[in-house]
């Protein structure tokens, strides 16, 4: 029996921080990777192809999100889990969550018509086999990050993404095809589900216990109807903009998405291990309100100032390296990184919100957003194109003000100044630096900095802290 009583202080601490060092080096093991898989495949595919891609991995993820029905985070969150309930879960992908991707299979028709390409029709109809695969690999890490196991997670989740490159880069090369990526993404959740059932086994069987599964899918279909919802916006490329701008502009949109995302991804750390977390702090408000003010300011931190310094060079290397057809990418990258620097602010809130067992509230949150991204989508790129998406991500901004007010009547309020003084210091470079010159860019990003660090002396000491929480390799929470 994996049981989850709550650590002593020590121990907990240490298993953060391990967890927290271990998924932090596989982030940036995968990221430099994941650039340079961007660079060989965007530029050998092009705008078009890699838009193809682009639709494909959009529909996959968003079924790959939806398809475990919030059953893993029902593992984490129970205070006990038997072995024969982890059986049951796994027991229940195997049958139901087959027949689900069956289903997914022959729903393929519909997205190659609604593109208007039938190789979209053709790269998603492999897909649904890796969207199975996860599945299964998931009841293995949800027990392990149970355990705040997250180095072993961590390992599992690298070494998978790698298979992935070694496998879509040289087909890229050779073939120059889009089906290098696809069979990429095949390779890699297989190679996921071997490694996870290796590092923690389950018992496979294909019948579950009514008794066992009801309470669990009673709270994962509460937590995943949240989670679906936000998952729409994994559709947005492949329903919205394919339809009213075309692969090309798919293709742009994707790739800037894929920079921002690829700046942002030490934010996934946090996370990822928000729930975990948030759930054995729970019963102190005041250290809840703590842990989010404090970690809130370390995303932002994370993620606004790479994002900055890649708007000042942008306009250089995007053509440098990827060719002169990518450059609307750069030119449109500002206003998708502010929207993901705004989204980091509010991480901790959506992860104490589940933890909490606010799955509603969250939901709540995730239909006004994704309403108000989509609807400005519908009336924004058929007259501005590309940057029309990017007006769109910034109008959905506001809904974050629900987050604010749900969290601020269970826990109060967090401390938001130090984490706006930071963004306000990065806004100048991140909208100005695709404009000017790299130079006067470059000057103005240290000056920005500098002027902070210099008249703010909050935000100096919240660096300070943190350089020496790294030496230290101990918690800033």
């Amino acid at each position: 029996m994996s049981n989850q009583t709550t650590p002593k202080p020590k121990n907990f601490k240490k298993k953060v921080v391990r967890g927290g060092i271990f998924l932090t080096l596989r982030k940036l093991v995968a990221s430099a990777l994941s650039l340079v898989s961007i660079l060989v495949i965007a530029r050998v595919l092009g705008p078009e192809q890699y838009g193809i891609v682009a639709i494909a991995a959009g529909t996959f993820y968003f079924f790959k999100w939806i398809s475990h029905l919030g059953l893993g985070i029902y593992l984490v969150r129970q205070t006990q889990v038997s072995e024969h309930q982890a059986e049951d879960v796994l027991a229940f992908y195997t049958t139901v969550g087959f027949a689900f991707c069956g289903l997914i299979w022959l729903s393929a028709p519909i997205f190659g018509w609604w593109t208007g390409r039938e190789e979209v029709m053709l790269a998603f109809r492999c897909l649904p086999l890796a969207v199975w695969f996860d599945s299964l690999s998931s009841v293995s890490i949800a027990m392990m990050e149970r355990d705040l196991r997250f180095d072993e997670v961590g390992l599992i989740e690298t070494v998978s993404q790698v298979t992935n490159y070694l496998v879509a880069i040289p087909w890229v090369l050779v073939y120059a095809s889009f089906w290098g990526p696809v069979a990429g993404i095949i390779v890699q959740f297989l190679v996921q589900l071997c490694l996870a059932r290796y590092r923690y086994p389950v018992r496979w069987r294909l019948r579950w216990r009514r008794q066992t599964l009801k309470p669990a899918l009673r709270y994962g279909l509460t937590y995943s109807g949240s989670d679906l919802i936000l998952s729409l916006r994994a559709l947005t490329i492949p329903m919205i903009v394919s339809r009213l701008a075309g692969i090309e502009a798919a293709g742009l949109i994707g790739i800037s998405i894929r920079f921002a995302e690829q700046l942002a991804m030490l934010r996934i750390v946090i996370r990822r291990m928000a729930i975990s977390v948030m759930s054995k702090l729970l019963d102190s408000h005041q250290q809840v309100r703590r842990t989010i003010s404090e970690g809130m300011v370390y995303q932002v931190l994370l993620v606004s100032p790479v994002c900055a310094l890649f708007s000042c060079l942008s306009m250089w290397l995007v053509p440098l390296i990827f060719g002169e057809r990518w450059i609307p990418s750069a030119q449109v990258f500002p206003l998708v990184a502010f929207s993901i620097i705004i989204a980091t602010v509010f991480d901790l809130h959506v992860g104490t919100l589940y933890a909490a067992g606010k799955n509603r509230k969250v939901a709540q949150f995730n239909a006004v957003y994704i309403g108000v991204l989509w609807a400005g989508c519908v009336l924004l790129i058929p007259r501005l194109g590309i940057w029309g998406y990017g007006l769109a991500e910034v109008s959905s901004l506001p809904s974050y003000w629900l987050l604010h007010q749900f969290l601020s009547k269970l826990f109060g309020s967090p401390d938001y100044r130090p984490g706006i003084a930071f963004i306000l210091a990065t806004l100048p470079a991140l909208f100005l630096g695709v404009v000017l010159p790299i130079v006067p860019s470059l000057l103005l990003f240290f000056v920005c900095y500098g002027g902070l660090l210099v008249f703010y002396p909050r935000g100096r000491e919240i660096v300070q802290k943190l350089w020496i929480t790294w030496q230290g390799r101990s918690s800033p929470v």
